[in-house]
């Protein structure tokens, strides 16, 4: 028992969060009889945080969390923004913000929409310069700003400079980050919601047309200065602050669950597209922020009129009837519909939720990548679950154990007779993804295998293995409540198409053995490479022993084809994996290397046919070069395919 004391003992000075640093209780949130949406009265929201941090502690480095409304404050820190050297969180640390900065440029929108210089319903091409956009598939469709805030404008994702760069690799200019990762357009307008940072991107930059002001600039002197937002930086090299800039630098990144620890360091993020994700700063700015999108006097505007356009839904689910979005504010659908953004950097985690009729909203602040149960949890347990709405007390009460807030495995273990919904069983692929041209094979956004449970319920399986904790529970109406880690969503399921709250994706089988190719193709390169380790191994003894191995020049040339795939495998593997931070210049010099081992490849395929045909040889002979034939020719076509028409195409 003593054992047990001693680590437990240990792991809370590790992760620190016995209890809070500070809490901060303003009065607006203490006065009256004022309850959250799930029924916590206003002044016990500080314990109940409290509480549910220290459920799930030993997944946690430090947490920020701001709970607001339009007159009071309620300040929670948590944990370790540097756990090696003890550094507790605290009212100056400064967070990555990630795609909550997207709200920025919303904001900026309606800013210029109110002023008279943006038409929400116009087409963007008539505030952009002449043949701005190239990659325009259907340039007779119009684009309005109302389709990139719904992320419907039919951009694909792009294959290199569209997030991430080094800080020395940053454009100088919003312009031409925007130009040069220009995404092609996969889709007709308005036909798929694919989440596109290059879509907002260029919002931003229609900002800069319509204002005649840089974004940076903009942001600071229509936001940050109003709201006095003292302490954020929208610059992607925070040079708009460096007083953020130094505090950035304090901050450590981890990844942390109940059987996992990893130290990611300072971890920082420069982001191309910055006005999609290079906002950073700390929890009372982002606070500010929030309280001026509730406030019905807010310095945001100038006429309340234009908060209230803003909230109004602009996208909604299959049916019709469940909210989507508003105006670039993503609905997230729990007892009660709110508004707001997430965003996920590689160190950090970052929630924005409000309630725009009630005013009551939550910020939570993390320095863990891909964290779910604080940055969802905590506003599911002030609005509630989906299921808290009247009408779904059976579903919730049969499905009430995968709705623990705990982080946990949840593979669906009630038994039941199961649901008369369609079977929604497949494979889906998302559609923020490379869709047109070879690049479709790299998936990017998963692949999601669902699978069904006994109970009704589906989980992500494949070959019989459960690969992610979430569960999907039917609700009627072709309606599933996503739930994984805290967090919950709605998605919506028809004909084969599943929607989420950002992205639809499909069923699709093709794509899947697409996939199933690419990395078969990195496979077959690996195993050519451990065959010639074996044969150069070889090679080396019979030198050795002095003894000689006769090859024919067929034998050469089929060394040479195994050669290629040998070195293509593992870079071919390497590309696949950074993808998506890929340089435009490297791009371009691997299609260019790519299409001459491709030629050579070809040459060596119509060689050995030649001499096959030519040549009276054993019919194991005509096999093994007959083999080596389909190989080159393959390869050939695989390059052609994946590279040339890759790089033309994109």
């Amino acid at each position: 028992m003593k054992k047990v004391i001693t680590a437990l003992f240990i792991l809370s000075l590790v992760f620190g969060i016995f209890a809070p640093v500070k809490n901060v209780r303003a009065a607006g949130l203490e006065a009256g009889t004022e309850t959250t949406p799930s029924g916590i009265a206003y002044d016990e929201i500080g314990s109940k945080i409290d509480g549910y941090v220290k459920s799930i502690e030993g997944g946690l480095a430090s947490c920020e969390v701001s709970v607001f409304n339009r007159d009071g404050v309620y300040n929670g820190y948590y944990g370790y923004s540097d756990i090696g050297n003890k550094v507790k969180a605290d009212a100056d640390t400064v967070y990555e913000w990630g795609s909550c900065s997207k709200i920025l440029v919303w904001v900026s929108v309606m800013q210029q929409w109110e002023r008279g210089n943006i038409d929400l319903d116009a087409d963007i091409r008539t505030y952009l310069p002449e043949g701005f956009l190239t990659k325009l598939q259907y340039p007779g469709e119009k684009i309005t700003m109302i389709n990139l805030m719904n992320h419907n404008a039919g951009f694909q994702e792009s294959f290199y400079e569209n997030e991430m760069a080094g800080a020395d690799g940053l454009f100088g200019s919003l312009e031409e980050a925007v130009k040069t990762c220009e995404c092609y357009q996969a889709f007709h307008v308005g036909e798929v919601t694919a989440y596109s940072n290059w879509g907002v991107s260029l919002a931003a930059y229609i900002v800069e047309c319509t204002s005649g002001l840089d974004y940076v600039t903009y942001v600071n002197e229509n936001i940050f200065k109003p709201l006095g937002m003292e302490h954020t930086s929208i610059d992607p090299l925070q040079a708009d602050n460096t007083c953020v800039a130094e505090k950035r630098h304090e901050l450590k990144c981890y990844s942390v669950s109940l059987d996992s620890f990893e130290d990611y360091g300072e971890c920082p993020c420069y982001v191309q597209l910055f006005p999609a994700g290079a906002a950073m700063g700390t929890l009372g700015d982002l606070t500010k922020f929030g309280q001026a999108l509730v406030r019905e006097d807010s310095p945001l505007f100038n006429s309340n009129s234009t908060r209230e356009e803003m909230f109004k839904t602009t996208a909604y689910f299959g049916d019709n009837e469940t909210k989507r979005n508003s105006h670039g504010l993503w609905v997230s659908n729990f007892k009660i519909d709110v508004l707001g953004h997430d965003g996920n950097t590689a160190g950090c985690t970052t929630a924005l939720q409000f309630d725009p009729v009630s005013g009551l909203g939550v910020a939570v602040m993390t320095n863990e990548a891909g964290e779910t149960a604080f940055c969802y949890g905590i506003p599911k347990l002030l609005y509630g679950s989906f299921l808290d709405r009247e009408g779904y007390e059976d579903i919730k009460e049969k499905y009430a154990g995968l709705l623990d807030i705990k982080i946990q495995k949840m593979t669906g273990e009630i038994k039941s007779a199961g649901s008369s919904e369609e079977d929604i069983s497949g494979c889906y692929t998302s559609k923020r993804s490379i869709v047109a041209g070879a690049g479709k094979c790299f998936l990017y956004g998963q692949i999601m295998p669902l699978s069904k449970n006994d109970d009704g319920t589906y989980s992500v399986r494949l070959f019989g293995f459960d690969i992610d904790n979430a569960v999907f529970i039917p609700l009627g109406g072709h309606k599933y409540l996503y739930v994984n880690n805290g967090m919950e969503a709605i998605y919506y399921f028809k004909n084969g198409i599943m929607e989420t709250t950002y992205c639809d994706t499909e069923r699709d089988y093709n794509n899947y053995a697409g996939f199933i190719g690419n990395y078969l193709f990195i496979i077959f390169g690996l195993i050519c490479l451990a065959v010639l380790l074996v044969k150069l191994a070889a090679y080396v003894m019979r030198k050795i022993r002095k003894t000689e191995k006769k090859y024919t020049g067929a034998d050469r040339l089929i060394l040479t084809e195994q050669l290629i795939y040998a070195v293509s495998g593992p870079i071919f593997a390497a590309y696949t994996m950074m993808s998506f931070s890929c340089t435009k210049a490297l791009v371009t010099v691997s299609a260019i290397l790519a299409g001459l081992l491709g030629l050579l490849s070809f040459a060596i395929g119509g060689f050995l046919s030649y001499t096959s045909i030519k040549s009276e040889l054993k019919t194991r002979t005509k096999i093994k070069r007959f083999i080596w034939v389909v190989l080159s020719f393959g390869y050939f076509e695989f390059i052609l395919f994946y590279e040339l028409y890759k790089f033309w195409t994109l």
